[in-house]
Parts: structure tokens; C-alpha cells; sequence
């Protein structure tokens, strides 16, 4: 799609990766719908737009309902036009050892991080196919790729959103749209305060786990604030949206880019010694 063409709508648009990609993308002429849970939310972004004169509209979504949901798309039709890429950037973390992740915290993630994801391609896809094209792009994670120490959670939910894009991009490449999945390792965005921690962390600590969850958070959470500009995710999405053949996969940052190379050619005993590591220090 060539810069300026188009509408593009961005979940989890109210901070890191979903704003910097909204601005980068409206920069572009692109018309960009970029979504939140909640309106209150959005007004940082639509103060950022308005001051630099770019074409976003902030708009409330709420991606886990079924109803509101196309409620919502159906009135962005009908004042934007149709949706000829989709950025699935909203979700959240929920960190903790396996061993004390309840299923009602398990259920909400996925309701969250996939099933949403799945609700949002639906809504799109119609239109995108009667267009005759379109882009969707998933944001999932290096943990999309690599189980990390007490992110059991989040990456079996970003492993799962990996073989849902996967599965679908061969399903709908012939029909003109093209399905990709973004793999931002760390970045500096507030996903470290949004993360949840599982319910048996907050009451015990996590015993017997304890120590090794506190190294690794304090670790965790200096490398997020050394990580690197959301806008290098932005101009990732930015040129998918723009190729004609994207690729499948896109890790962006040299830790997901690093981690990917070294899940593959390193013996797995060096790969897990080396994740394991960052549990004992």
C-alpha cells in the first residue's frame, strides 16, 4: 500500500509501540484509527496529533467484546472508509512461575492476547478480501519465539498468536492479503508497569521461587529502561504495510534478533544455561 493510501487501524494505541506507530504511520498520510479500552486514554496521542496536524482519530474499543466491537468498526467504515491495514497491537503480560499461574488468569490473557486478535481478524477480513487486499500485522514478541524464566504465560499466548498468523497467512495470501507477524525484543514502553504478576506472586512471593523472581524482575526491568525507541517498531510496521511481499516473521531490535538466531544454531543445553542464568544472578 503506498504511503498515504489508506485507512489503518491501531489497537493499543494509547502509549508505546500502538502510539509511536499511530504518529509514524499519520506522518505518512496514512488515516489512522488508533483504539483503547478506554477514551481517557488516548489523550496524549491525540494531543501529540493535533499539535503536529496528522490525520488520527482516537476512537474507544473494547477488543474483548463481541458486539462493541463491531459496533465500532462499522461506524469507522462509515466515516473513515474500509480498513485496508490492521495493526494488532493491543495486550498485556502476566509474569509469574508456571507453577502459580491460576486459570482464570491463564483464560483472561488469552481472551486478551489471542482470542481478541482472532475476534478483530474477523471483523476486517470481509473487507480487506472484497478490496481485493490488505495487511494484517500481529505484534507478537521475541517470546513469541523463546520460552523465558516466568513468562510462561505471556509467551504461550504470543506462541499461540504465532501459529494463528501463520496458519492464516497461508489461507488468505491468494485472496490479495498479506498477514505478518512483528517480534519486538525491548523497548522502552510501559509494559513492565502493566504487566500483571499471578495472584499466588502477590500473596507469597512466590516461595519457593522467591529469590530468583526478584533477581530476574530488577534484571527484567533495567533492560526495558535501556531498551530502544518504540519508533523502530513503527518503521518495521511501517514497511510491511508498504511491501508487496512481506516476509512472515520480522524480529526488530538486536535482543529478539540475537535470541532468534541463537534459539536455532546454539545446542539447546547452551541456549537454556544461558536463560537460565539470568534467574541465579
Amino acid at each position: 500500500m503506498r504511503d498515504g493510501r489508506g485507512v489503518v487501524l491501531i489497537t493499543g494505541a494509547s502509549s508505546g509501540i500502538g502510539m509511536a506507530t499511530a504518529l509514524y504511520m499519520a506522518e505518512r498520510g496514512y488515516r489512522v484509527i488508533g483504539t483503547s479500552r478506554a477514551k481517557g486514554r488516548l489523550a496524549e496521542l491525540e494531543t501529540e496529533a493535533a499539535g503536529r496536524g496528522l490525520p488520527i482519530a482516537g476512537v474507544e474499543l473494547d477488543i474483548n467484546s463481541e458486539a462493541g466491537l463491531t459496533e465500532t468498526l462499522t461506524a469507522i467504515v462509515e466515516e473513515h472508509g474500509p480498513v485496508s491495514a490492521l495493526v494488532n497491537n493491543a495486550g498485556y503480560g502476566l509474569f509469574g512461575p508456571v507453577q502459580t499461574l491460576a486459570t482464570d488468569e491463564l483464560r483472561s490473557l488469552f481472551e486478551t492476547n489471542v482470542f481478541a486478535v482472532a475476534r478483530l481478524i474477523r471483523a476486517v477480513l470481509p473487507g480487506m478480501i472484497e478490496q481485493g487486499g490488505g495487511t494484517i500485522v500481529n505484534v507478537s514478541s521475541i517470546l513469541g519465539r523463546i520460552g523465558a524464566p516466568f513468562h510462561g504465560a505471556y509467551a504461550s499466548s504470543k506462541f499461540a498468536l504465532e501459529g494463528l498468523t501463520e496458519s492464516l497467512r497461508t489461507e488468505v495470501w491468494p485472496l490479495g492479503v498479506r498477514v505478518v507477524l512483528v517480534e519486538p525484543g525491548l523497548f522502552r514502553t510501559a509494559f513492565p508497569e502493566n504487566q500483571l504478576m499471578t495472584a499466588d506472586i502477590e500473596s507469597n512471593d512466590g516461595a519457593p521461587y522467591d529469590r530468583y523472581v526478584r533477581a530476574y524482575r530488577s534484571r527484567v526491568r533495567g533492560a526495558f529502561d535501556r531498551g530502544g525507541d518504540p519508533v523502530l517498531v513503527a518503521k518495521a510496521i511501517h514497511g510491511i504495510v508498504r511491501s508487496r511481499r512481506p516476509r512472515l516473521r520480522y524480529p526488530v531490535g538486536m535482543d529478539s534478533r540475537f535470541g532468534s538466531l541463537a534459539a536455532r544454531v546454539l545446542p539447546e543445553g547452551v541456549f537454556l544455561s544461558l536463560l537460565g542464568r539470568a534467574t541465579r544472578r
